[in-house]
Formats: structure tokens, sequence, C-alpha cells
């Protein structure tokens, strides 16, 4: 079975089953929170694509082609 999560992505990764990333069709960057009333925290920044390691590691790319890992602390 599938349950809709609220929201609206052009990009999704994983690294585990709490560790889920994504980018919209703006650009903007977010983090799964397992929350029902709000289930994403936005990160600052702008990527085009994003993954995710095992470990956790967040990687992204920009839309000039430009590399970025992600080393902020999460909120919340």
């Amino acid at each position: 079975h599938w349950k809709q999560i609220s929201g609206g992505l052009k990009a999704i990764a994983s690294g585990s089953r709490t560790t889920v990333w994504g980018v919209n069709s703006a650009g903007n960057i977010y983090h799964y929170t397992n929350n029902d009333a709000s289930p994403w925290v936005q990160i600052p920044g702008g990527l085009s694509d994003i993954g995710v390691g095992a470990d956790g590691t967040v990687w992204g790319v920009n839309s000039a082609g430009n590399i970025y890992r992600y080393t902020g602390d999460l909120p919340g």
C-alpha cells in the first residue's frame, strides 16, 4: 500500500527511512520530519537534484552544475 505525503517535489532521496530529502520545481530544498502536521522543513539554499548516502550525508547539484555537501544542523 502507498500513503500519500503532502507536498510536491521534483527530486527525492533517502539514506534510510528517517533520512529523506527533496527538491521542488523552484529549487527549494526540504528535509522530511515525519510529522503529519508539517512533514517538510525547508533548508536554506537551492538545488536541481539531491542525493543521500546510507550514512546520512546529503549531496546536491545546482542549476549551474556545482556540487554541494550539506554540513549544517537540521532545524527542530
